[in-house]
């Protein structure tokens, strides 16, 4: 008896959540202009760091494996 009347009372509520979801979305032209060489500089420091910890482990690998 319980379980029927939580579930008429949390059913409409969790319906209004779901459907109340805020979304910022905004479909257009970019606002402001990002020049070309801004891109490279930081697509170049993205790919860099990313790379930074692969390269350690492959230059120390020997170190890794306990060989001289």
């Amino acid at each position: 008896m319980f379980q029927n009347s939580a579930a008429r009372l949390l059913v409409p509520a969790i319906r209004n959540a779901m459907q109340s979801r805020c979304q910022s979305v905004v479909s257009g032209p970019p606002t402001q202009h990002i020049s070309k060489a801004e891109k490279v500089i930081l697509g170049g420091g993205m790919c860099a760091a990313a790379l930074f910890i692969p390269g350690w482990v492959l230059y120390h690998i020997r170190d890794y494996k306990g060989g001289k």
